[in-house]
């Protein structure tokens, strides 16, 4: 007679009263050996199985197997690469995580980061299955009420409505907001005065000896327009008492915008720089005071490290540190010793970092494109930078288009030591990665952005030697500036900023050895003019290390003790069996 196994229906209460009373338990005569016995079988069951879909089974976990059907895929696809704005309704950064997730389990992708989201999501429907109720009865779906439906759709799951009323919902907002479009379409009478306005304009400063491009277009005068109707509307306190409509301000819009394009200056306060061709003097005016701020903020800064999710300058002297530290909220400095040398970081500890960065927003001054890469970095603290020296860095002149050409990370290359570990890349580490939103900056600094994947100025690719990168230069102050220094070898590094879905850990010689294995997110590739020493950022990896770690040593003890109570059992079983004959 074997000892009792947990059946599927049975709750561990259950089982160890029904094992504790079985015949074959009752030739232990100690109850507490029974006891034993029992919990040992309660564990080794527990073990087997996988709790999918439910608690007690034991299937695979994969979609095929989930207990909730799958939304319509291509559908979903359709919603983020058609409409971003309904999109994003749906929340942002797990939202969209989890998006990734379901399209690589549904290639048939196979990874723990995989299949711990498989699980998830089967909780996750359980949670938000009734989300989107509302429009089984009068409710008109918006932005701002549609986002219950559209996370459902990102997790990949159908909810209350079932697949054709979650569709049905989203193709009713299509059309109510491509309505609203139409509707925010200039009229024809505005049609008219912005084409006579582009025609006389040009006509005029064709007579002008312009060091700049003083043409402007239909479509360009329109988006000016446009902008004008909505500062009219959001915020009609700008507004003088003497304009009477939206149409009208907007219209002097357009015309300070003319203005400017043919004087070289606005006659009151600026607006729509961002349209003013690259040599006109307003904007260059604002990228150089931009690099002069730029330059003395970098003053005396020798690199940065991040340290549990906060990004700090290094300097040399503690004076620029403790100024520093004044300048932010704080006081003091620390140290940090890398390769023998000594650098000094504001505040006199991280604590006192976190606190004062806590409560500023320090990324306000970053043009984020919108709210959802704004929340995405900064509730991001995994983000992790690293440098290396620049690989066959070619310098591409091609008429006026220049090029840089170099590496971004280099592959299977043993790092130096960043702080009690080092590190390869694998070359499957950028699966996936390429089609990201990656800009090339000077700095990581988002103010100083020269090229960027979306508008194709940027292009990746990988080959056996790394990450390669191919970076179209517009024609800026910044991008002249740092051509030159790439040139005369000022420059002789490359970094990216990155976070990782999966590493491998390994001890050899006694050094421990990471590898990134598949990079989740790849932000931007940089020239480091203050090449931040290699450990920067290190911190991420450290805790991923610390949980190595971790997981090796209950690995271990959890084996040690399965073979203790595997002993044990053995032995209370060979003595049963000797009494028994």
């Amino acid at each position: 007679m074997p000892i009792p196994t947990k059946q599927t229906d049975e709750t561990n209460e259950e089982f160890i009263e029904r094992c504790m009373s079985d015949e074959f338990m009752k030739e232990y005569d100690d109850n507490s050996q029974r006891l034993a016995v029992c919990y040992a079988q309660l564990e080794d069951d527990e073990e087997r199985q996988t709790d999918f879909p439910n608690k007690g089974d034991d299937k695979k976990i994969s979609l095929r197997n989930s207990d909730e059907p799958q939304f319509d895929y291509d559908f979903a696809k359709n919603i983020k690469e058609q409409t971003p704005e309904i999109w994003k309704a749906g929340g942002n950064i797990r939202g969209n995580e989890a998006f990734m997730l379901w399209g690589r389990a549904r290639d048939g992708q196979d990874t723990e980061s995989i299949r711990e989201w498989i699980k998830e999501r089967e909780a996750w429907i359980k949670r938000h299955f009734e989300d989107g109720k509302q429009f089984k009865g009068d409710t008109e779906p918006n932005l701002s009420n549609v986002g219950g439906v559209v996370a459902q759709i990102k997790w990949g799951t159908i909810g209350t409505l079932g697949e054709q009323g979650m569709k049905d919902v989203i193709l009713e907002l299509t059309k109510k907001l491509e309505g609203k479009k139409e509707e925010n379409q200039v009229s024809a009478k505005t049609k008219k005065a912005l084409e006579n306005k582009v025609e006389k304009h040009n006509e005029e400063i064709k007579e002008l000896d312009l060091a700049w491009n003083g043409r402007t277009t239909y479509a360009e005068l329109v988006k000016v327009f446009e902008r004008g109707v909505g500062a009219y509307n959001t915020n009609p306190g700008s507004v003088r008492p003497n304009v009477s409509s939206p149409e009208q301000w907007a219209m002097a819009r357009v015309n300070s915008f003319l203005f400017a394009l043919k004087k070289g200056r606005f006659q009151g306060g600026k607006h729509d720089t961002d349209l003013l061709p690259d040599n006109h003097p307003v904007k260059k005016e604002m990228e150089d005071k931009h690099l002069e701020n730029m330059e003395k903020e970098l003053r005396g800064k020798v690199g940065t490290m991040i340290t549990d999710g906060i990004e700090l300058p290094l300097y040399d002297t503690i004076e620029e540190a403790e100024a520093e530290a004044e300048k932010l909220g704080g006081s003091g400095h620390h140290e940090h010793t890398m390769d023998g040398k000594v650098y000094y970081m504001p505040f006199e500890n991280h604590e006192q970092a976190k606190e004062v960065m806590g409560k500023m927003n320090m990324n306000e001054h970053t043009p984020y494109h919108d709210e959802e890469e704004k929340s995405e970095v900064r509730s991001n603290p995994n983000k992790e930078v690293r440098t290396f020296d620049v690989q066959d860095l070619e310098l591409r002149m091609d008429g006026d288009k220049q090029t840089v050409v170099g590496y971004g990370a280099v592959f299977n290359s043993m790092s130096n030591d960043l702080g009690g570990f080092r590190e390869f890349i694998s070359p499957n580490a950028f699966e996936g990665r390429l089609d990201d939103d990656v800009r090339f900056l000077v700095n990581h600094d988002a103010n100083l952005i020269l090229a960027r994947t979306t508008n194709g100025t940027l292009r990746l690719s990988v080959d056996e030697k790394g990450l390669r990168y191919e970076a179209d230069m517009p024609n800026t102050s910044t991008a002249r500036d740092l051509m030159e220094l790439l040139k005369n070898g000022t420059i002789s590094q490359s970094s990216f900023a990155f976070t990782v879905e999966e590493d491998s850990w390994e001890v050899k010689d006694g050094m421990n050895i990471r590898t990134i294995d598949k990079v989740s997110q790849l932000y931007d590739v940089s020239s480091v003019v203050y090449p931040a020493y290699n450990q920067a950022s290190s911190a991420v990896a450290l805790r991923s290390l610390e949980e190595w770690k971790s997981k090796e040593e209950n690995t271990e003890a959890k084996k040690d003790n399965v073979d203790l109570k595997k002993r044990s059992l053995n032995e209370m079983r060979l003595k049963i069996l000797k009494n028994k004959y």
